[in-house]
């Protein structure tokens, strides 16, 4: 109750005469999240279904399996094993569009993704770009539509939107000190993921 009642009132004076106020820009929040949490939240989200767009190829793409997740300046590299499902190659022949269907097809891939965090967004946005292509298996499967299925990933930018982190409120008397934050940049660093929050005190 004492460490509760001395913070709420350290923060009471950092807000003293301003009901909200964002802090200095050296006084931003940062926040390191390690290469392993990171894998393991996107091993929690699998299967994960993308939603890519072409026009040689139709049909639903699913992630089923990430290894081998390494971070960089920004960038991260991972093994991907993709599942792709009622899938067609599309062609246009004469002014008709010509539709063969491939049915199902399975693919691993080494990629590598760029990250660029749109701050007015909130929106995280994952650029990959197929290095290997492994094995096709499925059937009527071969090398080409393996290829197709990669043209659907490579170079198409997929956003993550982020969700505000819950804010941290402290009460000292008739007094409450509420602190929200908000995202303002996240990088890809050697083995961390590193996020910059602008805290936004607010008093009441």
């Amino acid at each position: 109750m004492i460490r509760t009642s001395l913070l709420a009132a350290l923060l009471f004076l950092t807000t003293l005469g301003s009901t909200a106020s964002p802090l200095a820009a050296e006084e931003v929040i940062s926040l390191a999240l390690p290469q392993q949490v990171i894998a393991k939240a996107f091993t929690l989200l699998l299967p994960l279904r993308i939603d890519a767009k072409s026009k040689s190829v139709q049909g639903d793409i699913v992630i089923k399996s990430i290894k081998d997740f390494q971070l960089s300046n920004n960038q991260l590299a991972c093994r991907l094993h993709l599942a792709g499902s009622n899938l067609n190659l599309v062609t246009d022949i004469a002014g008709h569009e010509i539709k063969l269907k491939v049915g199902a097809v399975e693919i691993e891939v080494q990629a590598n993704a760029t990250l660029r965090y749109d701050p007015a967004q909130q929106t995280l946005f994952v650029k990959p770009v197929v290095r290997n292509l492994g094995q096709t298996a499925g059937k009527n499967a071969n090398a080409d539509i393996g290829q197709a299925l990669v043209a659907l990933l490579n170079g198409q930018e997929f956003p993550v939107t982020l969700q505000n982190l819950d804010p941290i409120i402290a009460k000292s008397g008739a007094k409450t000190i509420t602190i929200n934050t908000r995202i303002t940049d996240i990088r890809a660093q050697p083995e961390m993921l590193k996020l910059s929050l602008v805290p936004l005190l607010a008093a009441k």
